[in-house]
């Protein structure tokens, strides 16, 4: 579907505070080409209440979007909170740096950001798929849950503001990844410390030797204890996940992966023509105990639960979410309409 328009067409042009201050001159290139060809109205948000009331506001202006994936998740969050996502296309004009603009990029957007512009004035519309949380949080690109402690960790406990801190929670600009959860002790060490809060409650002093024996004897038997203990297989959470009311995974073994994707959103590349939304996602578990490597299949909504009075965190589009006990995603297929360069 063509996403060119009439020469004076009204559009409503949202830049984000960060690529206005990170670069202004590409924002103002990208207002040139876009005021050629149509009215504009610029507007900078300072906050996610103004924006909003932006959005609320813009009646029958076409969308356009000057930002990085953050900006872009508050806006598509938003406008699917407000019913909006149907009155129209958003345009975007990737402003960022580096893993800043990737979702961007991988659901179609132009890498430059004059030739995002121009895709704005003569590209087509590509028909993009949602995920959507039972609370209404979205997923653009894709969500990830890692094993405790497992390569890419780094959500820890951080509370989801609101309605649980999932990225469609109202987020806020400046979400950062908190630092991982501390390991919980081992009945040994729980043992070890109440031993020691014995000793010291009696307050009877050792010699040194005695010290020193009862030292030697504590690894030694640290030692032995550790030999015993079943080895573990690396990282690992204990997830019930079921795909279209398909068991997965259960609770008896540990999940070191569980991701999901918008199938046909990777590698955007392709323009209109490439299959942006199938109305299924793809999904992928891994476990150490899968003897015949990750299972990847496709499926409509993936509901994952954590073990008994436990929760576990996420990343969706690469922003934390969670703790959560219990959470649902169901695509909503051809939500959105996003402007992309026509295909070579």
């Amino acid at each position: 579907m063509s996403a060119a328009r009439s020469a004076g067409e009204p559009v409503l042009v949202v830049v984000s505070p960060a690529a206005l201050a990170l670069d202004g001159e590409s924002v103002r290139v990208a207002r040139d080409v876009l005021g050629a060809a149509f009215e504009v109205k610029l507007v900078v948000p300072r906050s996610l209440d103004e924006l909003e009331r932006t959005l609320s506001r813009r009646g029958g202006r076409r969308l356009v979007l000057i930002g990085d994936d953050h900006a872009l998740h508050q806006v598509v969050q938003l406008l699917h909170e407000q019913s909006g996502l149907s009155s129209g296309p958003v345009g975007i004009i990737p402003v960022g740096k580096g893993e800043k603009v990737v979702l961007a990029r991988s659901l179609g957007a132009a890498g430059r950001p004059v030739d995002a512009a121009r895709a704005v004035v003569s590209g087509c519309v590509r028909s993009l798929g949602l995920l959507v949380d039972e609370s209404g949080g979205v997923v653009l690109g894709g969500l990830r849950i890692p094993g405790r402690g497992g390569p890419g960790q780094g959500l820890g406990a951080a509370a989801e503001p609101g309605r649980g801190g999932a990225p469609g929670a109202r987020p806020t600009a400046g979400t950062g990844r908190s630092g991982v959860p501390p390991q919980l002790r081992g009945p040994a060490a729980e043992r070890s410390l109440r031993a020691n809060k014995a000793a010291a409650g009696r307050g009877v002093p050792l010699p040194s030797a005695c010290r020193e024996w009862g030292t030697q004897l504590g690894r030694a038997a640290r030692t032995v204890a550790a030999q015993l203990l079943p080895a573990r297989s690396g990282p690992g959470q204990a997830l019930l996940v079921e795909a279209d009311g398909r068991l997965l995974a259960d609770l008896e073994h540990p999940i070191q992966l569980v991701a999901a994707w918008n199938a046909g959103t990777r590698g955007g590349a392709g323009g209109c023509a490439a299959d942006g939304d199938s109305g299924l996602m793809e999904i992928l578990v891994s476990a150490a105990s899968l003897s015949g490597g990750p299972q990847r299949l496709r499926a409509r909504r993936i509901t994952v639960t954590g073990g008994p009075s436990t929760s576990f965190t996420y990343e969706a589009d690469d922003s934390p979410g969670g703790p959560v006990q219990q959470r649902t995603w169901t695509v909503e297929p051809a939500a959105w309409g996003l402007t992309v360069p026509p295909a070579a």
